[in-house]
């Protein structure tokens, strides 16, 4: 199989990824207010949503689905953890319990947000190996920020959703997530991450982040259940 490359492509609040090998997958589709900016970024690479293989949901909040549908119209195939489907099929973030100050800040406007539900046509319960679709990259589940979250590992980079993010001043420094499901899962799917010896996370927002400071930041980017720290 060709060696797989990762293109960010930016979709204002957040990242969405394409992964290209003998074909195409894309990883996150924005928010609900992106599609047009989705076509573009598209455009820019020379694709179309009907070129796309599959549609990869790192989970299943609004800001990363939101134009999922864009693609469903295409026929296009979309895959996110088991446990996340009912979010796609509301288009709305239900629970979302705060793990940063600036989350109470944040969370009226995120919960009042709405993407044109979809169906998931593949939940992955634990590994999925995406040859199948001409990708050099596996997936799997970890749950942590939300019930279905997934990990994507392509050679050196692991796309790793929301379970940490880039700052918002300083993109290439690693920060807690504003919101988390389950705290010891995110530190848990982290730890397993960063054995793996990463160059590089590739988050839902901000980044790309250094695996190695990641490391050194853990603390403070996943706390220990019981030890959140009061930033970070």
């Amino acid at each position: 199989m060709s060696a797989t490359t990762v293109t960010p492509l930016s979709m204002g609040n957040s990242n969405a990824y394409l992964l290209r090998g003998e074909q195409v997958i894309l990883v996150d589709t924005g928010g609900p207010e992106d599609g047009d900016r989705m076509r573009d970024a598209l455009s820019a690479q020379g694709l179309q949503p009907r070129d796309i293989a599959l549609v990869l949901l790192t989970h299943g909040h609004n800001d990363h689905s939101g134009t999922a549908a864009l693609f469903t119209d295409a026929g296009i195939p979309i895959m996110v953890g088991l446990g996340d489907e009912q979010l796609l099929r509301t288009g709305r973030i239900g629970v979302l319990p705060i793990s940063h100050p600036t989350g109470a800040i944040l969370r009226p406007m995120v919960l009042r947000a709405k993407a044109r539900p979809v169906e998931a046509d593949i939940l992955v319960e634990d590994k999925f190996d995406l040859s199948s679709y001409g990708v050099d990259a596996h997936a799997e589940r970890f749950g942590g920020h939300t019930p279905g979250s997934l990990v994507v590992r392509v050679g050196d980079d692991t796309l790793v959703g929301d379970l940490v993010r880039g700052g918002v001043l300083r993109r290439q420094s690693p920060k807690r997530h504003f919101f988390t499901e389950d705290a010891a899962g995110v530190r848990r799917a982290l730890m397993t991450e960063l054995d793996r010896r990463p160059q590089r996370l590739l988050p839902g927002h901000g980044g790309p982040l250094d695996a190695d400071e990641t490391r050194r930041r853990l603390d403070k980017v996943a706390p220990v259940p019981g030890r959140l720290a009061t930033s970070g």
